[in-house]
């Protein structure tokens, strides 16, 4: 069984028998409401409760019998099979939890987390026990996911509830951790020896506590010298005013790896029952060995078929006078007197023996120093089960002044032997059958007669198959020592218990069948699995209101120690309502008035906090006056169930009360389930009116035809602008999906808002930006006129004057006509940035790698004469006027060249997906831009430079925000003097474009 439930199963099952002990177990499984099942070694289901079956939705005679495929997928089972190889090639006994998906009868899945535990039986997996909890109510709702316990807390439980003490030492051989079973079995204090040279521990307080300390000590701190090998021995603790004796096995080995590399983990193991069932099993074999020589009193060997002396046992030598040596070989007569010999006695009595099968014979012998004793005399002739004659069997005993209480002896062993219940046999050193009584005889399914003679492991070859069985024969008959064996036999068909009785002439076998004791010890460990398995709180208390079983995970649920639960009353945890109310219940289950009794309650815990915990209870099948409960902690639930109830509320709130507009949910059916907001109420329609209704039933056909796809694009997951006139106002809806929290989606939203307001407002604005840019076209057009007029007037000055002006004179026609020449230039950008919206091309999807292409062979004069270079990603298609966004990657791209400073220009071009955008961006290492300075050179006619710095309108940021701005996208620097510039813009994602 596995250690780690001992403890629970001991104050659980009590001295009870183990069938009582078993219909407890079952009872709990019962009273447990998580699904448990059992799978065999090659994953198909062999048990399941009805928690699986309601669980699943398949029947229980279709589970039984299924590959747990039917339920999981191949990666999860994998990925379970993993976990469980792990533990058992690391021989740890734990607990793997999962979470999965569980598909059911139906087709559908839930989600479920899994605790899995090995099934260890004889030290092969026979395959797992499982306990799975549907955790669909805590994945639904929106809430924090419980964190997973820290693996070095997980195993500190494990060796704690295993009752194996723990040291963890540091590189620096310092007390990294010590756990609650290495402070009793030693006696110490955990919180003075975190941090302490360990070293220091064992001598200042350890030794003292150790029967043998110098060994103790020399041992141990060997391994702090040489900490590169493992350390196995064992030691005796003495008893001490609150100590108890024990004797533990230390186990240690270097830490090769994480926070602890370099340093050592030790582990203490309780053996005393072991060592105490090891003194049980001296006492029992040093008894054996005095009847052994209780039976030197009697002359036992054997003969070949012409009578000459084969084997010698320490009786015959103390009888007879005869060493071995020197009797082996010689004929059994040597024994007889003169005259028997002269009679032929020895001879007639094989003759005899051969005849009748065995004979017995009293009279005087020889000893080898010539003295006579009366003798009573047994020869038995030997076949095989072939009837091939295999000589005699002799046995002398001494009557001499002891005939009376030998024979008195003799018929009280008789006596003794047939009281014997056990099957029994004999095999002789060569294995071969000797003896085999009958009930023996019934188990094995042979006879006596087809057995005596043969060997043992030719009769059962399945037995010899097994190499524990026959090396357990060998070792036994090797060290002349008793031992015991447990094993399966597939040729028998059941559990075999053997004790081996070895002698010089071969081994005695006393064995039974033990299969019902193995399958109720099954069923027990099992169970016992399942208890320590499921994570919820499980315990008993008597009529009396104290506990008397707790598991772990109640001791964790409490804070209390199993120590400090166990005897006390219940009020220890839970109020006088709580009380009354299980006595009540207790009441209704005895009466069967109640199916399922549960009650919610707070659980006061060891550290003054409180638990909001839901406790199912059970009474025990053989003790009505024994209760069993398992509680759940539903602190968090509660919480959630708080958390919802408020976002409910401000859901509603916001529902109600949503400004300038409506929200409301819909189902499949296009019904409405949720609707409020403030223009329902402007438009007189109560809330009440909307929910239950479709769409169907509230709208006219036209505008069923025209909102109708939106309503129904959420349900394939996409989310749906329109505008729509309804009732005399302008409204923009969205409608988008609504999942849970398995991404499923299950209803849709709608938003509705009244723009008739907004709309006026930009058709006023559309009629002022009309009028707005017909005044800055005509306004430039008007000034181009004399603008040219001036120029040519200039030019004509410049041709026919230009000989007679001064230096001076041509100084200042050159500004006239440089000036002229920007005003131009200035009217030309003028009159570009207010032409944005009205002269721009349709939108369309757009390939920006062919963009930058474009724009490369436009600046290509530029991009050689600077040594630029320009580097870029994979660019993406998008939405839009392909004429405006290659005027808005030259104006960057050129200002990157020109602002680039003295050293050749490093341009690079990287983009970023932001939900529905794409993110571009322009990265130079040039002069920078001081930060004052970023936001005002978007605006028009804005310079940082005078123009014999750098030439231009300081129009060209502003055409490109304008430009981006008309592609419902924004622009923005980020840039340090010195340094570089990062210009970055949005524009929308071409759709069904992967790119």
């Amino acid at each position: 069984m596995c250690s780690r439930a001992g403890a629970t199963t001991e104050a659980f099952c009590g001295d009870v028998s183990d069938d009582v002990a078993l219909n407890r177990y079952r009872t709990l499984v019962e009273t447990i409401d998580d699904g448990i099942y059992q799978l065999d070694s090659d994953g198909h289901f062999v048990a399941v409760t009805d928690v699986i079956v309601e669980m699943t939705g398949y029947p229980r005679d279709e589970l039984l019998g299924e590959h747990v495929s039917l339920v999981l997928t191949d990666d999860d089972i994998d990925r379970i099979e993993r976990e469980t190889e792990n533990l058992l090639d690391t021989d740890e006994t734990g607990v793997a939890t999962f979470e999965t998906a569980v598909q059911t009868a139906n087709g559908g899945t839930f989600p479920c987390e899994l605790r899995i535990t090995p099934l260890i039986e004889e030290e092969e997996c026979q395959g797992t026990i499982g306990v799975a909890r549907d955790i669909s109510e805590e994945t639904k709702r929106p809430a924090t996911s419980e964190s997973t316990r820290a693996s070095y807390d997980s195993i500190t439980s494990v060796l704690d509830e295993a009752n194996i003490g723990v040291f963890i030492i540091n590189d620096k051989f310092e007390v990294a951790s010590a756990n609650e079973t290495i402070e009793q079995y030693l006696d110490l204090d955990r919180e003075t020896l975190i941090g302490r040279d360990k070293r220091r521990v064992v001598r200042e307080n350890v030794l003292d506590k150790i029967d043998d300390p110098d060994r103790f000590a020399e041992t141990v701190l060997a391994t702090y010298g040489d900490n590169s090998y493992i350390e196995e021995f064992e030691c005796h603790v003495a008893a001490g005013d609150d100590r108890e004796e024990r004797w533990l096995e230390h186990w240690s080995k270097p830490i090769e790896s994480g926070q602890y590399a370099g340093g050592r983990i030790e582990l203490y193991y309780d053996i005393t029952d072991r060592k105490r069932s090891e003194d049980a099993l001296q006492d029992t074999t040093e008894r054996f060995h005095s009847l052994v020589d209780a039976v030197e009193e009697y002359a036992i060997f054997r003969l070949d078929r012409d009578g000459h002396i084969i084997s010698w046992n320490e009786g015959a030598r103390e009888i007879k006078g005869y060493d071995r040596d020197e009797i082996l070989g010689k004929s059994f007569s040597t024994f007889y007197t003169e005259e028997d010999r002269a009679a032929g006695v020895p001879e007639h009595n094989l003759e005899q023996a051969t005849k009748a099968g065995s004979i017995e014979d009293e009279g005087w012998r020889i000893r080898k120093d010539g003295s006579r004793f009366w003798a009573n005399v047994t020869i038995t002739s030997i076949w095989d089960g072939d009837d091939t004659h295999r000589g005699y069997l002799k046995v002398t005993r001494d009557m001499t002044d002891r005939h009376e209480r030998e024979q008195e002896l003799e018929n009280e062993l008789q006596r003794i032997l047939h009281r014997i219940s056990d099957a029994f046999y004999a095999v002789d050193e060569d294995f071969r059958f000797t003896h085999v009584n009958e009930r023996a005889e019934d188990l094995l399914q042979y006879s006596e007669e087809e057995l005596l003679g043969k060997n043992h492991w030719d009769v059962f070859p399945a037995v010899a198959g097994e190499d524990e069985v026959r090396t357990t024969f060998q070792t036994a008959m090797n060290s002349q020592e008793a031992m015991t064996i447990e094993f399966y036999d597939e040729s028998f068909g059941f559990w075999v218990e053997a004790n081996l009785y070895p002698s010089e002439s071969g081994v005695s076998v006393y064995f039974r069948n033990v299969t019902e004791r193995k399958e109720r010890e099954r069923e027990l460990t099992k169970y016992e699995t399942i208890v320590e398995t499921v994570n919820d709180g499980i315990y008993t208390v008597d009529e009396n209101g104290r506990f008397t079983m707790v598991n772990e995970a109640y001791t964790e649920l409490t804070g209390y120690s199993r120590e400090e639960l166990l005897g006390s009353h219940v009020s220890l945890v839970v109020d006088d309502e709580t009380i009354e109310r299980a006595t009540d219940l207790e009441a209704e289950m005895a009466a069967g008035t109640v199916d399922k009794p549960m009650v919610e309650t707070v659980i006061e815990t060891a550290d003054g906090g409180q638990v909001h915990s839901e406790a199912t209870f059970s009474l025990l099948p053989d003790d009505d006056r024994v209760r069993i409960g398992v509680a759940r902690d539903v602190t968090e639930r509660k919480e959630r169930e708080r958390a919802l109830e408020e976002s409910e509320r401000r859901y509603r709130t916001l529902v109600e009360h949503f400004p300038n507009g409506a929200v409301g949910l819909y189902d499949e059916a296009l019904t409405y389930t949720v609707a409020g907001g403030e223009i329902l109420a402007e438009l007189d329609i109560s809330s009440d009116e909307v929910v239950g209704t479709s769409i169907y039933e509230r709208y006219s056909d036209d505008v069923i035809e025209e909102i109708k796809p939106h309503f129904r694009a959420v349900f394939d997951g996409e989310s749906r602008t329109f505008e729509m006139e309804y009732r005399g106002r302008h409204l923009v809806g969205y409608t988008l999906p609504v999942r849970n929290a398995d991404d499923e989606i299950y209803a849709g939203m709608l938003m509705m808002q009244d723009i008739s307001e907004r709309m006026e407002y930009r058709r006023k604005l559309e009629k002022s930006n009309e009028r707005l840019e017909q005044f800055a076209y005509a306004a430039s057009h008007d000034l181009q006129e004399p603008l040219r007029m001036v120029t040519s007037y200039l030019q004509l000055i410049d041709q026919r004057y230009g000989d007679a002006l001064d230096e001076d004179g041509e100084e200042f026609l050159e500004f006239a006509v440089d000036g002229a020449e920007r005003m131009r230039e200035m009217i030309d950008g003028l009159l570009t940035y207010s032409r944005v919206e009205t002269n721009g091309d349709p939108f369309g999807v757009v390939d920006l790698n062919v963009i930058v292409e474009n724009v490369r062979e436009d600046l290509q004069i530029q991009i050689e004469e600077s040594d630029a270079e320009i580097t870029t990603d994979n660019l993406p298609h998008v939405e839009g006027d392909a004429s405006q966004l290659r005027q808005v990657f030259q104006n960057l791209l050129s200002n990157a060249i020109e602002y680039s400073g003295d050293q050749p220009p490093r341009v690079d071009i990287t983009t970023d997906r932001d939900g529905s955008d794409w993110v571009i961006s322009v990265r130079d290492e040039g002069v920078g831009i001081e930060t004052d300075d970023q936001k005002r050179i978007f605006e028009v006619f804005q310079r940082l430079h005078t123009r014999r710095e750098h030439a231009g309108t300081g129009i060209g940021l502003a055409l490109c925000r304008r430009i981006v701005e008309r592609h419902g996208g924004e622009i923005w620097v980020e840039a340090e003097p010195g340094v570089g510039s990062t210009f970055s813009f949005t524009l929308p994602a071409a759709r069904d474009c992967d790119e």
